[in-house]
């Protein structure tokens, strides 16, 4: 299973980045045919479409890297079974309203069927289709990390994997 999360996790990596380079590929582009006087009317709604699912991909990333900012300057002064606790505590917030995303999402996302992107045929669904299936992804991460903090003795956990995003 460990392995299964392990190559998961690394095409998810690919998947970020690639579509976070296609992104400002695309935006770089469509600024330097405007300014040649052939704008590329279709790369606004694919920029669009990409970067959100991009932010989905790299906040599960950061989270399971734990390179998420966060102020913990309170939390060091508590004792470390409270902090463990409490910890805990947010992981389960963090879950329950990733739940309620993909719950949300579902709907949001069949209800955009038939919204189209303004300069293409296509709908916009593929975009809102970020919302649930990031959700999912970051659920997952969660609750590895949750169990992470349930075996640790601090209630923190260590990131697997190396930093080397893009």
């Amino acid at each position: 299973m460990k392995k299964a999360y392990y190559y998961f996790s690394k095409v998810e990596e690919f998947l970020a980045c690639l579509l976070l380079i296609s992104v400002v590929t695309l935006v770089f582009a469509s600024a330097l045919f405007r300014t040649a006087g052939h704008p590329l009317n279709w790369s606004s709604d694919i920029a669009q479409l990409l970067f959100a699912w991009s932010i989905f991909f790299g906040v599960d990333l950061s989270m399971r890297e734990k390179s998420l900012i966060k102020v913990d300057m309170l939390l060091q002064k508590l004792p470390v079974k409270a902090r463990k606790y409490l910890q805990i505590i947010w992981q389960i917030v963090i879950i329950v309203f990733l739940i309620s995303l993909i719950v949300y999402g579902i709907p949001l996302c069949i209800n955009s069927i038939d919204r189209k992107f303004s300069n293409m045929n296509l709908s916009y669904s593929w975009a809102t289709a970020s919302v649930p299936v990031g959700s999912i992804l970051l659920t997952i991460t969660s609750v590895v990390n949750l169990v992470k903090m349930f075996k640790s003795e601090d209630g923190t956990y260590a990131a697997e994997g190396g930093k080397d995003l893009c």
